[in-house]
């Protein structure tokens, strides 16, 4: 059952507050400080922290306080925990298309999020006809979408990225992260793409490359395993595109 959504109401006591807090609507203010010990972190989490660097990548991505935002491909939910936390209360987090309910929920439930809503679609229709479901989205109705390690998956790229265009407001943020392969190559055996490669795909539907980061990236990865076997020391593409 989706979780409700908690909005917190706006009280201004002079007339100057009143026009700060609807600029401040119009737009969103800084992420409060991610908390990475709180409630219903594991140690698991903690150790993701180490290869995922969630406090620098949502800088990067530019995720603020506020923010509507599509979590694609949520897994367990150890991003979504940490989205929630960084748009607060006047924000949402779609956990879209999540293939791991079970371990979605075991994470939620007992949180009671008020800002997180999941929208289930099992393995492996949810990386193949993820277009379908997206077309039934309002347009213009998202801040960002963000996926980590998900995208090499994806299997008609050009239709899934039309209607995240679509979904996203003018100016609005697609992030990916990725685990590298070599150029050119989709290889999602071993859970890897090419970072020019997706480069291609997403500009190629319409969208701006606003951004590289290599805060992910390691020199040690030689791309010849698996992501999970090589998490410790994966090369990680960082990108940063706009509608």
């Amino acid at each position: 059952m989706p979780i409700r959504f908690a909005v917190t109401p706006l009280r201004c006591l002079t007339r100057l507050a009143l026009l700060a807090g609807a600029f401040a609507l119009a737009s969103p203010a800084l992420p409060a400080p991610l908390d990475l010990n709180a409630t219903g972190r594991t140690e698991s989490d903690k150790d993701r922290d180490w290869y995922n660097k969630p406090i620098e990548l949502f800088e990067f991505w530019g995720i603020k306080e506020g923010m509507k935002i599509m979590d694609l491909y949520p897994g367990n939910g150890y991003t979504t925990q940490l989205l929630s936390q960084a748009v607060g209360s006047r924000g949402r987090v779609l956990a879209y298309a999540s293939y791991d309910h079970e371990g979605f929920e075991k994470r939620m439930k007992p949180l009671n999020l008020g800002n997180v809503e999941e929208m289930v679609m099992e393995y492996p229709q949810g990386f193949a006809e993820l277009h379908s479901k997206l077309a039934t989205l309002p347009a213009a109705s998202l801040d960002a979408v963000i996926t980590i390690r998900n995208y090499h998956d994806v299997k008609n790229p050009a239709e899934v990225l039309a209607e995240l265009k679509r979904v996203l407001k003018p100016g609005g943020i697609l992030g990916i992260a990725d685990s590298r392969a070599h150029s050119g190559k989709r290889d999602p055996d071993h859970c890897r793409i090419g970072e020019d490669l997706i480069i291609q795909e997403v500009t190629g539907a319409g969208f701006k490359l606003a951004g590289v980061s290599q805060m992910l990236s390691n020199p040690r990865d030689d791309y010849g395993r698996s992501f999970w076997d090589a998490r410790w020391i994966v090369d990680q593409s960082c990108l940063k595109f706009v509608r």
